[in-house]
């Protein structure tokens, strides 16, 4: 019976998989699959024009050949494909460049080209034709075909021919797809591009004529650096991953030359948290664990469970309990606990027996909404700063728990000898021998210990000058204010910078048929998102800002908002890559950033609204007073015995200051 079950068990290529699974490229509806044709290809030439250090000039050409049926060229002045890479840029998944680079990129995984070329195969059965020259004084014109059982390309016929031409284009015919101009197709996502990459000339020649999406940045932007992994973004696979990529021949001068702000002098620190860790992990499951555990934290977690027994679940003991359990892998969960505890101990200091009992149920929330609560309730933000910081020290630092337990006898000096003896074994080790067990100690240790944050040499924002330039060349607004955040980390080590626009007035805002209402651009590493909206979590960080208390009427008024997030890994909610997983409790870094960066922007439109209504309030009074001056004027005149030109002429020249 098993084996009959398994008579149709093969084996599926890359290829295979996403031809069945077209969707998760972005080819989903007639007009987003054909602005994720224009998409990829656009993408790829920005890419090689930026990496070779070329001004991008950028041709696009949408001809309409029957129903649901198009020819797309993308041309650019890039430095050309080489003749033996054309095969594996358009005909072999995950293939490419990006993928291995702690860099900021438009692209990453190697499927952008490859999913057009295998689009077009599906849809109308018919090969990429590219033209190609690295201006060698040879052009290539070859056409591409992929084999999907195998992943790879095929070149089905090549012509040369000489030339002083360099750059790529790349022709396809496709069906299933569909055009116009409307807000979620090919035009604007060219228009968004050129808005987040000025300093590209984009020309796209559609069925309704031909536009020009000019530069308005003469200059290119300084190109990121390539980045080491920082020691608070690492897991245990990718030490290990690293491990068995590395040329070094230790793994203590791995973890320097591998990783960021790792030194020779921070390794000896961390053969301190490695032998506290082997000695946890000798205690571990021993009669002693109590004892360990006590001079391990700076809080007592049982003298907590005991006093709030009555106010929390038995699930909730037993969870952390079976934390205190795990430690030293735990220990990040047992900080949320801990927080919640403090906070408690807090309160119950501060109210009575009465109140107390009127907030007991808040009490078995779990810790984020218990915190959420507290903070909305009872907590002021320097309190909440101040009880963050008690947890930040929850563990002591090695050389104090060391010397603890060697003061209660828990361990002989030989005992340490041996274990300090291990520390040096492992980090002299081969890395490639390094074991799961080992690679986590270290990772664990190493994110106990205190770190700069990773540079940021590897992000490359537009600039708040040159989105400032962007938006008044194409909306031509009455006030516009960008701003480019300092750069910050995410999930512990991530790099990533937000940037931030407000455009008003003039041709901002969307048109609907109450007239303009907020339009939100959103971008990623400077690529337009165009769907997915309501699940963006730049969308939710543009929505919660109170637009009303800047003097705007809310979303209705002639306003575009453009975000900008850029990170060495940008966070999506899926492979479609149309939306950003960030919230309140998210990344809630990337969330906070933009919702402070919009403020900052809001504040300053405030302060121009106010000047133009308040130039406009007095000159309607000015106005008003204008249109009595004559009759003030003539009685003056009468009262005064002079004549009425001269008097007018006086009262005028007083209300005008």
């Amino acid at each position: 019976m098993s084996k009959d079950l398994f008579k149709e068990f093969k084996e599926h290529s890359v290829a295979e998989f996403f031809r069945k699974n077209k969707h998760m490229l972005g080819y989903s509806g007639k007009v987003r699959s054909l602005t994720t044709i224009i998409h990829e290809l656009v993408t790829n030439s920005l890419d090689a024009c930026e990496e070779a250090g070329i001004l991008p000039d950028i041709k696009v050409e949408i001809e309409k050949l029957g129903s649901d049926h198009y020819k797309v060229a993308v041309e650019d002045n890039g430095p050309g494909i080489p003749l033996e890479f054309i095969p594996k840029v358009f005909g072999k998944m995950l293939a490419g460049s990006k993928m291995h680079r702690f860099i900021q990129s438009r692209g990453q995984q190697g499927i952008g080209a490859a999913g057009v070329l295998l689009f077009s195969q599906i849809t109308t059965g018919k090969p990429l034709k590219i033209i190609t020259s690295t201006g060698d004084g040879k052009i290539y014109e070859v056409e591409v075909k992929m084999n999907v059982e195998k992943n790879e390309g095929e070149i089905v016929s090549k012509k040369v021919r000489k030339g002083k031409w360099r750059g790529t284009r790349v022709e396809g015919e496709f069906k299933e797809v569909s055009y116009n101009r409307g807000e979620f197709g090919p035009f604007e996502y060219l228009r968004r591009i050129s808005l987040a990459t000025p300093h590209a000339k984009i020309i796209l020649k559609d069925p309704y004529g031909e536009v020009v999406f000019d530069r308005v940045v003469k200059e290119l932007p300084k190109k990121p650096e390539e980045m080491k992994p920082h020691p608070y973004g690492l897991t245990t696979d990718e030490l290990l991953y690293i491990a068995r990529k590395t040329k070094s021949k230790k793994v203590s001068s791995m973890l320097v030359s591998e990783l960021s702000r790792v030194t020779t002098k921070r390794i000896k620190e961390l053969e301190k948290y490695l032998l506290r860790d082997l000695i946890l992990k000798k205690f571990k499951d021993s009669v002693f664990w109590s004892m360990i555990i006590q001079c391990y934290l700076n809080i007592d977690i049982d003298k907590y469970l005991t006093k709030f027994k009555d106010y929390l679940s038995s699930e909730e003991i037993d969870t952390v309990k079976m934390l205190i359990a795990n430690l030293p892998e735990s220990l990040d969960e047992l900080k949320r606990y801990a927080l919640k505890y403090i906070t408690m101990e807090y309160l119950f200091s501060k109210l009575n027996k009465e109140e107390i009992n009127k907030i007991k149920n808040h009490f078995k929330k779990i810790p984020e909404n218990f915190m959420e609560w507290a903070e909305k309730n009872y907590l002021s933000a320097s309190v909440v700063e101040e009880l963050n910081k008690k947890i930040k020290n929850i563990v002591k630092p090695p050389e104090e728990f060391i010397a603890t337990i060697k003061k209660k006898g828990l361990i002989s000096d030989e005992e340490l000898k041996k274990l300090e003896k291990d520390v040096k074994n492992i980090l002299n080790k081969n890395p490639k021998e390094l074991t799961w067990d080992e690679a986590e100690m270290i990772v664990n240790s190493l994110q106990s210990m205190e770190f700069m944050a990773p540079p940021t040499t590897g992000l490359r924002p537009i600039g708040a000058e040159n989105i400032e330039k962007s938006l008044k060349e194409f909306l031509n607004p009455d006030f516009v204010k960008a701003i480019t955040r300092n750069p910050k980390t995410y999930r512990g080590g991530i790099p990533f910078a937000v940037e931030v626009a407000i455009a008003y007035g003039g041709n901002a805002g969307r048109q609907s048929d109450e007239g303009r209402r907020m339009e939100i651009m959103r971008f990623a590493n400077h690529v337009p998102l165009l769907y997915d909206a309501s699940a963006c979590g730049l969308t939710k960080a543009v929505k919660s800002i109170n637009w009303r208390r800047y003097g705007l009427r809310g979303e209705d008024a002639p306003i575009t908002v453009f975000v900008n997030l850029i990170s060495t890994f940008i966070p999506y909610t899926s492979a479609g890559k149309q939306a950003v997983a960030c919230s309140e409790n998210e990344n809630e870094e990337i969330y906070n950033e933009i919702r402070h960066a919009l403020m900052i922007c809001a504040r300053a439109l405030e302060k121009y609204l106010s000047r133009i209504r308040r130039e406009a309030e007095e000159e309607k009074k000015r106005k008003y007073v204008m249109k009595y001056a004559k009759i003030f004027a003539e009685a003056l005149a009468n009262i005064l015995n002079k004549p009425v030109d001269e008097i007018e002429k006086r009262v005028i020249e007083l209300l005008s200051k």
